[in-house]
């Protein structure tokens, strides 16, 4: 149903920007308190100032800013602006400001992975920010994940995120009276158990209907957004559901790496919504009926949890759009042209006969 990398945090070293770590035999300062901290509120890539190189003896969170907004709990899933800073010579080795945060769940999962992390979330709130750093490395494989301890000495990345938000566990909002010939649909929070029922009189799906069944009260989603999102997919011929999350963790996905029903049906509603998509099957995965794909019309319900902008994609949004302007410029101008050119012809052909 889509394409698109998903960022996985605390799954390598308990950082998903945490790179390799570089030796050196250097004196070493491993206390995240002593570094000098410029945040940005999210919106921008922070600073960092250490004494280098930075060596931690052990995994280690510290505290920056606590926060004002909501509570973190256990359960939560939580969007977070992340930036590493090299322990070697204090650079930046990455960051998601370029891109987009990171969906981080609080559960047992990351209390295995990163305890430090785990606790430092339950004791700040969204806005928040705080530095990691870990002497620990995992690395994956093929056959399987490898943990090693890094000598004294060796250099450790310093690591600071800020909460950027708490996404609502399902939408929230208004309700909107139900259409009896569309598709109805019943989720159990409790259980995040989620059901498609197709009406009795199903008409024939010849173009795009987008319904929103709760109204949220967020910001307007965009084309070139990553929406992060619970939903169920079924198809329309027997209502055979092939794919959904509602009982899972929540997924952020690129509007611009999804089917073009998504894209089309999601842009402009608001963040909070939930939003029921029937969609025909040149806007879907068209009438394949190999089996690796579902096949004809299809049927989502799609709760809208957040939604962030990403620069990258807006980036290439607007050089395909500028390119295609550029490109029906060129075939008007060639057109005209031509017209022209077979316009002018008899006469320039009557001029030169005349002389």
């Amino acid at each position: 149903m889509t394409k698109r990398s998903k960022l996985t945090i605390f799954g390598t070293s308990a950082a998903v920007l945490a790179l390799t770590l570089s030796a050196c035999g250097a004196q070493s300062n491993g206390d995240l308190s002593k570094v000098q901290y410029t945040l940005k509120n999210a919106t921008a890539e922070p600073e960092a100032s250490f004494a280098t190189p930075f060596a931690a003896s052990s995994p280690s969170a510290h505290v920056i800013e606590e926060g004002t907004g909501e509570s973190i709990n256990d359960g939560d899933f939580v969007l977070v602006e992340a930036a590493v800073f090299n322990g070697t010579d204090g650079k930046v080795n990455g960051s998601t400001y370029s891109s987009e945060p990171i969906l981080l769940p609080v559960n047992e999962q990351l209390k295995k992975a990163a305890p430090q992390v785990y606790d430092t979330l339950k004791n700040i709130k969204v806005g928040g920010s705080f530095s990691y750093t870990t002497n620990v490395l995992q690395q994956r494989s093929t056959a399987g994940v490898t943990t090693t301890t890094a000598s004294p000495g060796t250099a450790t990345n310093v690591e600071v995120y800020t909460v950027k938000t708490k996404l609502p566990k399902y939408a929230t909002g208004k309700a909107v009276e139900a259409d009896p010939s569309l598709p109805s649909f019943t989720l159990d929070e409790s259980t995040g158990k989620a059901e498609i029922k197709l009406p009795d009189n199903k008409p024939e799906v010849t173009e795009l209907i987008s319904k929103t069944l709760i109204e949220g009260e967020g910001e307007e989603v965009k084309a070139t957004d990553t929406v992060y999102v619970r939903y169920i997919g079924a198809q329309y011929s027997d209502g055979k559901v092939f794919d959904g999350n509602y009982d899972k963790t929540p997924t952020g996905l690129s509007l611009q790496g999804v089917i073009k029903g998504w894209t089309q049906g999601l842009t402009g509603k608001k963040v909070g919504s939930r939003v029921l998509l029937v969609i025909p099957a040149d806007l879907a995965y068209g009438n394949d009926t190999s089996g690796s794909k579902p096949s004809g019309p299809l049927v989502f319900v799609v709760d809208i949890l957040g939604a962030e902008e990403n620069p990258q994609t807006l980036q290439r949004a607007q050089a395909a759009s500028s390119a295609a302007a550029a490109e029906a410029s060129a075939s008007a101008t060639a057109s005209a042209t031509a017209e022209a050119s077979v316009t002018a012809t008899p006469e320039a052909s009557a001029s030169a006969t005349a002389q």
